[in-house]
């Protein structure tokens, strides 16, 4: 299934917009869902949230064991990690990944390496606007 790339403005108003693969994508908990907007980062090594969305969606962190993900925000970002199912918008396959959740600003959702990239093949073609997701076999 193909995907366009969303516009989004630059931090800088003077700069033009940045076309970025976001996909909405559905993280379900036992409280409920949550649909957003999620960034796929072939660059992290692990899908991470901020840590709102796992309370919205009612996943209890209290004894979830911890990661120090670098790379954002300068490193150093410890995030609580736990299993979750998601799901993309527009696709019936749920998988369920082992996310980071984070209380950062700068984190609101990112779809990494393992668990992400392991069930779908991804194809970025920025030059044509949009991201190819195929389930993969197994």
């Amino acid at each position: 299934m193909k995907f366009p790339y969303l516009k989004l403005p630059s931090s800088d108003s003077k700069l033009k917009w940045i076309a970025r693969p976001y996909i909405q994508v559905k993280l379900t908990g036992p409280k409920g869902n949550r649909i957003g907007y999620a960034l796929i980062d072939s660059g992290a090594d692990r899908c991470l949230f901020n840590i709102e969305i796992a309370e919205k969606v009612g996943l209890d962190l209290t004894k979830s064991p911890e990661e120090l993900f670098g790379g954002i925000e300068g490193g150093g970002l410890k995030a609580k990690l736990h299993k979750v199912k998601i799901q993309i918008v527009g696709m019936s396959e749920e998988i369920e990944v082992t996310a980071g959740f984070v209380k950062s600003s700068g984190v609101t959702a990112i779809l990494g390496q393992a668990d992400f990239f392991d069930n779908f093949r991804i194809k970025f073609e920025k030059d044509h606007g949009v991201i190819e997701i195929i389930p993969a076999k197994k």
